[in-house]
């Protein structure tokens, strides 16, 4: 019998048009018919999965029909990686997606939006906290709720059955406020009825990266017994400022049970361009890829993910231009300001050592024009200012 080695595999998973789109003010709303365009600049990203939309929402069919229609069927080069390595280029599209409640539906109408990409997922949630269930299911126990769970897996799986590569995705919405005992059940029945992706949200953002990193190692330990080949899913919002951080723990988590048991670990990353979505936010996808970039030394299991770092300054001001909204100048890896030098202190270090001397990575690497630029103020030098007006 082959012994397995140990390793993590990431998948990156957009939902800007989706979660970031139904948060944004009417008047960032983007423009009726845009969504392909968007969604192609965001494929060039090399991501995984993009969610298009929730179809069931009037006007949101046709559009995620659109961009199944093509970014869905287009080839995309992205690079691959290997604890920060280049290890190689693909040439693939991403799998495009839809949100559905539990509701039959909903899922035909996110199956016939979604069907025609090459790569096709039904996304199907349900709420699982006790509150949530009370304000949004009166009258029903928590076993019709597991019970909807589980049979809205089994519609989509049976109805996107003759597509040659389909999957389901299963959120249990509020999955960290629900009682453990009852997640741990609602997530192996949707398994059991085929769920191939299990999405376990902070919803409300009201978690912190110690307790979410106990959290999904329970929930690794729940679906690597039912099912050793489906994928952990990670969804934050924002409100405490931790979703990049909870994020994260679930790659930590992951490294930890492969490391411990010698298996494969496969895990995705629910992100947003630039953090858009609901109130705070969700978590923003360049920090959280860039947290990928600086694996363990002391770990033997390699992570591995595929993505196109060169181009997230281009596509996070031309997502964010859609939107009418400028790319934050303090955004962390696509902000303005991670290259950018007032002090001259900083600005007399980074002259004399490279941008490494105040900058934890190349700003290059992500898109950016140059490694360092200085700027004159108040608190600049007479090196930094020669540097910013273009002398010595």
């Amino acid at each position: 019998m082959a012994i397995e080695i140990p390793s993590v595999h990431v998948d990156t998973f957009d939902t800007s048009l989706r979660d970031g789109a139904q948060s944004l003010p009417q008047q960032n709303q983007f423009v009726d018919g845009m969504k392909p365009e968007i969604a192609h600049y965001i494929a060039t990203l090399g991501v995984s999965v993009i969610e298009a939309g929730f179809p069931a929402t009037p006007g949101d069919a046709e559009e995620v029909l659109a961009v199944a229609q093509t970014v869905g069927q287009n080839c995309y080069s992205v690079d691959t990686w290997e604890n920060g390595q280049l290890k190689g280029n693909v040439s693939r599209g991403p799998v495009i997606t839809g949100l559905s409640r539990v509701v039959f539906s909903d899922i035909e109408a996110t199956w016939a939006s979604v069907s025609p990409a090459s790569r096709a997922r039904i996304h199907t949630f349900v709420s699982t906290d006790s509150e949530h269930m009370k304000a949004k299911f009166p009258g029903k126990s928590p076993e019709e709720v597991l019970t909807m769970g589980s049979r809205a897996v089994a519609f989509a799986k049976e109805l996107s059955s003759d597509h040659p590569d389909a999957t389901v995705e299963f959120s249990a919405e509020a999955a960290s406020t629900t009682d453990p005992a009852y997640l741990e059940r609602v997530i192996k029945a949707a398994i059991e009825q085929g769920a191939d992706i299990i999405n376990v949200p902070d919803t409300v953002g009201q978690r912190d990266p110690l307790w979410m990193y106990r959290f999904y190692s329970k929930v690794i330990g729940w679906v690597m017994s039912t099912n050793p080949n489906a994928v952990i899913s990670a969804h934050n919002h924002n409100d405490k400022g931790l979703a990049v951080a909870n994020t994260d723990m679930l790659r930590r988590a992951a490294v930890d049970y492969a490391n411990k048991y010698g298996v494969k670990v496969n895990i995705q990353f629910e992100t947003t361009i630039c953090g858009l979505g609901e109130r705070a936010g969700n978590a923003d996808v360049f920090p959280v890829v860039a947290g990928l970039y600086s694996p363990d030394p002391d770990s033997s299991a390699p992570v591995t993910w595929q993505f196109n770092p060169s181009n997230s300054v281009n596509v996070a001001n031309t997502v964010m231009g859609y939107a009418g909204l400028e790319v934050p100048r303090q955004s962390p890896i696509v902000g303005s300001d991670i290259k950018t030098h007032r002090s001259g202190i900083h600005s007399d270090g980074v002259l004399k050592g490279g941008h490494r001397i105040y900058t934890p990575f190349d700003p290059t690497f992500w898109g950016h024009e140059n490694d360092a630029v200085h700027e004159d103020g108040s608190y600049q030098g007479r090196r930094g200012r020669e540097a910013a007006n273009g002398e010595g």
